[in-house]
């Protein structure tokens, strides 16, 4: 009676290891709050580099999906949201919302790195036919 007792609990016990539906689950890096601390925008005519944030900008990222907001100093608020997915090198947002209408609806995709506490992105893509390269850093808001 131990004996099968003892045999029905192992197995029991490898069959709940084997089906375990998180077990091959990747760990998702970016879940949690960030706020930028680094943003460099290159344009063909004009380059914006922030390193001082006098409002800073804090981004949202749950499982799957992101949004962000940020204060103007003049008391404007811009947001975007929608949903990302990631890989090892690569984090790519699918914007749903945006304050900047004309890219809702694209997707994207952001050589990305995380190391500590700090996420670095940066991408070249076209925006209304110009192409414009980006550099941010956004640092974990750890309560």
């Amino acid at each position: 009676m131990k004996r099968n007792f003892c045999f029905v609990l192992t197995f029991a016990m490898i069959l709940i290891t084997c089906n375990n539906p998180n077990k091959d689950v990747e760990e998702n890096p970016y879940e949690g709050a960030w706020e930028l601390t680094y943003s460099k925008w290159v344009f063909p005519d004009t380059i914006y580099e922030i390193t001082q944030f006098v409002n800073p900008s804090v981004k949202l990222l749950t499982k799957k999906h992101w949004a962000f907001v940020r204060l103007s100093e003049m008391n404007e608020v811009y947001a975007g949201t929608g949903e990302y997915t990631f890989d090892s090198a690569t984090y790519t947002e699918n914007i749903k919302l945006h304050y900047n209408t004309s890219v809702a609806g694209n997707s994207f995709g952001y050589k990305s790195s995380i190391e500590g506490d700090l996420w670095k992105i940066s991408i070249i893509t076209m925006l209304d036919s110009v192409q414009v390269e980006g550099t941010e850093t956004w640092k974990r808001i750890i309560e």
